[in-house]
Protein backbone atom coordinates (compact mmCIF):
# COMPACT_ATOMS: atom_id res chain seq x y z
CA UNK A 1 0.00 0.00 0.00
CA UNK A 2 1.50 3.55 -1.13
CA UNK A 3 1.79 6.38 1.32
CA UNK A 4 -1.17 8.22 0.42
CA UNK A 5 -3.41 5.06 1.10
CA UNK A 6 -1.84 5.16 4.60
CA UNK A 7 -2.94 8.73 4.86
CA UNK A 8 -6.49 7.95 3.53
CA UNK A 9 -7.03 5.11 5.86
CA UNK A 10 -7.26 7.34 9.17
CA UNK A 11 -9.46 9.33 7.08
CA UNK A 12 -12.06 6.26 6.43
CA UNK A 13 -12.20 5.61 9.98
CA UNK A 14 -13.17 8.87 11.03
CA UNK A 15 -16.32 8.63 8.60
CA UNK A 16 -16.91 5.00 10.51
CA UNK A 17 -17.26 6.20 13.66
CA UNK A 18 -19.65 9.03 12.92
CA UNK A 19 -22.75 10.25 13.86
CA UNK A 20 -25.09 11.86 11.18
CA UNK A 21 -25.87 15.25 10.38
CA UNK A 22 -26.73 17.94 7.29
CA UNK A 23 -25.94 17.38 3.52
CA UNK A 24 -22.99 19.40 1.93
CA UNK A 25 -24.72 19.22 -1.61
CA UNK A 26 -22.22 20.82 -4.14
CA UNK A 27 -18.93 19.32 -5.29
CA UNK A 28 -15.41 20.53 -4.53
CA UNK A 29 -13.38 22.94 -6.19
CA UNK A 30 -11.20 20.16 -8.01
CA UNK A 31 -11.64 16.65 -8.49
CA UNK A 32 -13.27 15.72 -5.08
CA UNK A 33 -17.14 14.58 -5.74
CA UNK A 34 -19.43 15.16 -3.29
CA UNK A 35 -22.43 11.85 -2.03
CA UNK A 36 -25.81 14.36 -3.16
CA UNK A 37 -26.84 14.50 -6.35
CA UNK A 38 -28.30 17.61 -7.67
CA UNK A 39 -32.21 17.79 -7.25
CA UNK A 40 -34.53 16.33 -10.24
CA UNK A 41 -35.38 18.13 -13.06
CA UNK A 42 -32.72 20.65 -11.67
CA UNK A 43 -30.26 21.82 -14.16
CA UNK A 44 -26.72 23.37 -13.01
CA UNK A 45 -24.07 25.70 -14.56
CA UNK A 46 -20.45 26.39 -13.96
CA UNK A 47 -17.58 28.41 -15.24
CA UNK A 48 -14.24 27.51 -13.98
CA UNK A 49 -11.08 29.74 -14.56
CA UNK A 50 -7.63 29.06 -13.56
CA UNK A 51 -4.58 31.07 -13.81
CA UNK A 52 -1.45 29.04 -12.76
CA UNK A 53 2.41 28.26 -13.78
CA UNK A 54 3.95 24.95 -15.11
CA UNK A 55 7.43 24.72 -13.74
CA UNK A 56 8.49 22.07 -15.76
CA UNK A 57 8.36 24.21 -18.69
CA UNK A 58 8.41 27.57 -17.20
CA UNK A 59 5.17 28.78 -18.74
CA UNK A 60 2.50 30.39 -17.37
CA UNK A 61 -1.33 29.47 -18.71
CA UNK A 62 -5.16 30.29 -18.25
CA UNK A 63 -7.34 27.49 -18.58
CA UNK A 64 -11.44 27.65 -19.13
CA UNK A 65 -13.67 24.93 -17.61
CA UNK A 66 -17.53 24.91 -18.27
CA UNK A 67 -19.65 22.53 -16.80
CA UNK A 68 -23.66 21.28 -17.06
CA UNK A 69 -25.22 18.89 -14.51
CA UNK A 70 -28.78 17.80 -14.81
CA UNK A 71 -30.83 15.97 -12.26
CA UNK A 72 -32.66 12.58 -13.87
CA UNK A 73 -34.08 11.16 -10.59
CA UNK A 74 -33.61 12.11 -7.27
CA UNK A 75 -31.07 9.72 -6.99
CA UNK A 76 -29.16 9.82 -10.11
CA UNK A 77 -27.77 12.91 -12.21
CA UNK A 78 -25.37 13.38 -15.67
CA UNK A 79 -23.14 15.94 -16.38
CA UNK A 80 -20.26 17.61 -18.53
CA UNK A 81 -17.48 19.37 -18.51
CA UNK A 82 -15.49 20.76 -21.33
CA UNK A 83 -11.67 22.11 -20.53
CA UNK A 84 -9.73 24.97 -22.62
CA UNK A 85 -6.13 25.56 -22.37
CA UNK A 86 -4.80 28.81 -23.44
CA UNK A 87 -0.97 28.80 -22.60
CA UNK A 88 1.40 31.82 -22.53
CA UNK A 89 2.57 32.62 -26.28
CA UNK A 90 0.46 29.57 -27.28
CA UNK A 91 -3.18 29.36 -29.04
CA UNK A 92 -6.04 28.15 -27.32
CA UNK A 93 -6.98 24.72 -27.46
CA UNK A 94 -9.13 21.84 -26.63
CA UNK A 95 -7.61 20.19 -22.86
CA UNK A 96 -9.97 17.50 -21.55
CA UNK A 97 -13.75 16.87 -21.56
CA UNK A 98 -15.44 14.28 -19.81
CA UNK A 99 -18.93 12.77 -19.12
CA UNK A 100 -20.79 11.60 -15.73
CA UNK A 101 -23.16 10.40 -14.17
CA UNK A 102 -23.75 9.96 -10.54
CA UNK A 103 -25.74 7.57 -8.29
CA UNK A 104 -26.68 7.79 -4.66
CA UNK A 105 -27.94 4.34 -2.84
CA UNK A 106 -29.86 6.08 -0.04
CA UNK A 107 -31.12 9.22 1.82
CA UNK A 108 -28.07 10.53 3.48
CA UNK A 109 -27.93 9.45 7.01
CA UNK A 110 -30.06 5.93 6.53
CA UNK A 111 -25.86 4.31 6.46
CA UNK A 112 -23.30 4.42 8.68
CA UNK A 113 -21.65 5.94 5.72
CA UNK A 114 -23.51 7.71 2.74
CA UNK A 115 -22.81 6.10 -0.60
CA UNK A 116 -22.68 7.08 -4.29
CA UNK A 117 -21.00 5.63 -7.47
CA UNK A 118 -19.75 7.73 -10.25
CA UNK A 119 -19.08 7.00 -13.73
CA UNK A 120 -17.32 8.71 -16.27
CA UNK A 121 -16.07 8.72 -19.72
CA UNK A 122 -13.16 11.20 -20.48
CA UNK A 123 -10.80 12.05 -23.75
CA UNK A 124 -7.29 14.32 -22.85
CA UNK A 125 -5.27 16.21 -25.58
CA UNK A 126 -1.85 15.14 -24.84
CA UNK A 127 1.60 16.55 -26.62
CA UNK A 128 1.60 16.84 -30.27
CA UNK A 129 -2.13 16.81 -30.47
CA UNK A 130 -2.58 13.28 -29.86
CA UNK A 131 -5.62 12.08 -27.77
CA UNK A 132 -6.46 9.86 -24.69
CA UNK A 133 -9.53 8.24 -23.83
CA UNK A 134 -10.38 6.78 -21.12
CA UNK A 135 -13.54 5.07 -18.25
CA UNK A 136 -13.29 6.01 -14.85
CA UNK A 137 -15.45 4.25 -11.96
CA UNK A 138 -15.55 6.05 -8.98
CA UNK A 139 -16.44 5.58 -5.15
CA UNK A 140 -17.94 7.96 -3.23
CA UNK A 141 -17.90 8.04 0.74
CA UNK A 142 -19.10 10.95 2.60
CA UNK A 143 -19.86 11.57 6.24
CA UNK A 144 -21.47 14.93 7.93
CA UNK A 145 -20.50 16.07 11.30
CA UNK A 146 -23.12 18.88 11.64
CA UNK A 147 -21.00 21.88 10.05
CA UNK A 148 -18.39 20.08 8.53
CA UNK A 149 -18.42 17.35 5.88
CA UNK A 150 -15.54 14.80 5.21
CA UNK A 151 -15.30 12.79 1.53
CA UNK A 152 -13.74 10.10 0.52
CA UNK A 153 -13.11 9.68 -3.33
CA UNK A 154 -11.90 6.10 -5.00
CA UNK A 155 -11.36 6.22 -8.33
CA UNK A 156 -9.54 4.00 -11.02
CA UNK A 157 -8.31 5.54 -14.66
CA UNK A 158 -8.72 3.07 -17.21
CA UNK A 159 -7.40 4.25 -20.42
CA UNK A 160 -8.86 2.60 -23.71
CA UNK A 161 -5.92 3.78 -26.61
CA UNK A 162 -3.05 4.68 -24.63
CA UNK A 163 -1.46 4.71 -21.42
CA UNK A 164 -1.35 2.92 -18.14
CA UNK A 165 -4.41 2.32 -15.60
CA UNK A 166 -4.13 4.40 -12.32
CA UNK A 167 -5.73 4.79 -8.98
CA UNK A 168 -6.96 8.08 -7.81
CA UNK A 169 -7.45 9.17 -4.29
CA UNK A 170 -9.31 12.52 -3.66
CA UNK A 171 -10.55 14.11 0.07
CA UNK A 172 -12.14 16.91 0.87
CA UNK A 173 -13.09 18.74 4.28
CA UNK A 174 -15.64 21.72 4.49
CA UNK A 175 -16.61 23.75 6.92
CA UNK A 176 -20.28 25.47 6.84
CA UNK A 177 -19.10 28.55 8.94
CA UNK A 178 -22.37 30.71 8.00
CA UNK A 179 -25.05 30.19 5.71
CA UNK A 180 -22.44 33.02 3.14
CA UNK A 181 -19.30 31.56 4.06
CA UNK A 182 -17.47 28.05 3.71
CA UNK A 183 -13.97 26.88 4.06
CA UNK A 184 -11.84 23.99 2.87
CA UNK A 185 -9.25 21.89 1.70
CA UNK A 186 -9.01 19.07 -0.89
CA UNK A 187 -6.08 16.48 -1.21
CA UNK A 188 -5.55 14.42 -4.19
CA UNK A 189 -3.19 11.98 -5.68
CA UNK A 190 -2.93 9.97 -8.85
CA UNK A 191 -0.80 6.34 -7.82
CA UNK A 192 0.73 5.48 -11.22
CA UNK A 193 2.04 9.07 -12.48
CA UNK A 194 2.80 9.60 -8.76
CA UNK A 195 1.52 13.53 -8.63
CA UNK A 196 -0.73 14.68 -6.23
CA UNK A 197 -1.69 18.29 -5.19
CA UNK A 198 -3.28 20.31 -2.21
CA UNK A 199 -6.01 22.58 -2.40
CA UNK A 200 -7.11 24.92 0.52
CA UNK A 201 -10.70 26.86 -0.32
CA UNK A 202 -13.36 29.14 0.06
CA UNK A 203 -16.75 29.53 -0.80
CA UNK A 204 -19.74 32.13 -0.68
CA UNK A 205 -23.05 31.05 -1.07
CA UNK A 206 -25.45 33.99 -2.24
CA UNK A 207 -28.88 32.96 -2.27
CA UNK A 208 -30.91 32.04 -5.84
CA UNK A 209 -28.27 28.72 -5.33
CA UNK A 210 -25.62 30.72 -7.04
CA UNK A 211 -21.93 30.18 -5.09
CA UNK A 212 -18.72 31.98 -6.09
CA UNK A 213 -15.57 29.91 -4.80
CA UNK A 214 -12.04 30.29 -5.00
CA UNK A 215 -8.82 27.95 -4.72
CA UNK A 216 -5.46 27.76 -4.53
CA UNK A 217 -4.05 24.03 -5.89
CA UNK A 218 -0.16 23.16 -4.87
CA UNK A 219 1.34 20.54 -6.82
CA UNK A 220 3.75 17.91 -4.91
CA UNK A 221 5.61 14.66 -5.65
CA UNK A 222 5.72 14.71 -10.06
CA UNK A 223 2.65 17.34 -10.27
CA UNK A 224 4.44 20.33 -11.48
CA UNK A 225 1.69 22.84 -12.06
CA UNK A 226 0.56 25.57 -9.69
CA UNK A 227 -2.36 27.20 -10.45
CA UNK A 228 -5.40 29.62 -8.42
CA UNK A 229 -9.01 28.98 -9.46
CA UNK A 230 -12.22 30.65 -9.62
CA UNK A 231 -15.32 29.42 -9.61
CA UNK A 232 -19.44 30.39 -10.44
CA UNK A 233 -21.73 28.47 -9.74
CA UNK A 234 -26.03 28.34 -10.72
CA UNK A 235 -28.48 26.05 -10.59
CA UNK A 236 -31.82 26.41 -12.02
Amino acid sequence: MNWFAWRALPFLLLLLGAGTAHAHGEDYIDETLVFQTVEKGAVETAYWFDYGYRRDGDTYFQRHNLVLEYGITGRLMAGGRVTLDHPENRNTNFNFGRFETRYCFAEEGAWPIDVALSGEANVGRLEHGRYQYGVEPRLILSKDFSKLNLTLNVAEELPVNRGAPSVQLASGARYDLTQLFRFGSELKYDVHERSGSVIPQIWLAFPRDITFKVGYSKGFDRNREDFVRFVIEAEF
